[in-house]
């Protein structure tokens, strides 16, 4: 919904696992769904470093220029609006990154601070619009991917449903969830994980986490500052590793450099990376371990509140 928080203050901090993995660091394939640009991409060092191939989703022509505009011929970038490829209705709201194929609900939009279905605000909606939609695995019937950002105000189940194919491919998936519907009648964070779970996947961390203060209630000059009602978050979905035979040694590879350069896991990064020393002969985690050492303390990058717009 509102996508502007960057890890990239902890690489930067840090090092990347490619100084460990030197040429054998894998390329990531990216698929970001719902790509409107809100603030620098978690995904972008990797990208910049040249380790990333990015297939990005955005409907919105405005926004979906902005990004042909940054990316170049970098990157893949569609229009399409994903769901289960049936005629739909888009509620096109004030701000564009409130745009859904859910109804606002301004019986619990408007009860918080900063956040209102008013006309001028970001969840005002201006109209309706019939769209047609496709569905993920018939877009992308011949792709492989690594990791998905989802971001679709409401749908992410409703797409990822209809992904399942590309989902066998996939070992880490960001998606924002919703514990309050913001939205009529959307699925919210139990929905998603249920499906997750059958899928392959667990809960690995929330990042991100948005409260706000119910209203009248203020106690802070900052609006997006919350006190005890939780809205929304960034879950972090990763591939089961309960047991790690889905995982091949590239995906031992590409996840833990995920987990490490994007999401500042590093005890999940250490486990991946001796998994793969065992299978090889490698020693990565030694070496990982060792680099880890020389800082006094490691980032914590999880249930962390996100208190700005």
């Amino acid at each position: 919904m509102f996508y502007l928080y960057s890890v990239k203050y902890i690489v930067q901090r840090m090092f990347s696992l490619s100084k460990i993995l030197t040429d054998k660091t894998p390329t990531i394939n990216i698929l970001d769904i719902g790509a409107m640009l809100e603030g620098e991409p978690r995904y972008n060092p990797l990208f910049q470093a040249g380790y990333a191939k990015l297939t990005l989703v955005e409907p919105n022509h405005e926004e979906a220029t902005r990004l042909r505009a940054m990316y170049g011929s970098d990157a893949r970038i569609l229009e399409s609006i994903l769901g289960d490829g049936s005629p739909g209705l888009l509620n096109v709201t004030h701000y564009p990154g409130c745009n859904s194929m859910f109804e606002p609900d301004p019986s619990v939009i408007d009860k918080f601070a900063s956040i209102n279905t008013s006309p001028g605000s970001n969840f005002e909606l201006k109209k309706t619009e019939t769209v047609e939609t496709v569905q993920l695995d018939q877009v992308f019937p011949k792709i492989k991917c690594d990791y998905i950002k989802i971001d679709v105000q409401g749908s992410e189940l409703n797409i990822l449903n209809h992904g399942e194919k590309i989902l066998k491919d996939v070992f880490v998936i960001e998606s924002e969830v919703e514990f309050l519907p913001i939205y009529k009648k959307q699925p919210l964070f139990g929905d998603l994980q249920i499906f997750m779970r059958a899928q392959g996947f667990v809960l690995h961390k929330f990042i991100d986490v948005a409260s706000r203060c119910f209203r009248p209630m203020s106690f802070s000059d900052n609006v997006c500052e919350g006190m005890s009602q939780l809205l929304w978050a960034d879950a972090i979905f990763v591939k089961s590793f309960t047991d790690l035979k889905d995982y091949s040694n590239i995906h031992l590879l590409k996840t833990a450099y995920i987990m490490h350069d994007i999401y500042g896991s590093f005890d999940l990064a250490f486990f991946l990376l001796s998994e793969h020393d065992k299978r090889t002969q490698t020693s990565y985690s030694l070496t990982y371990a060792k680099q880890l050492a020389t800082f006094p303390e490691l980032p914590k990058f999880m249930l962390n509140f996100k208190e700005f717009v």
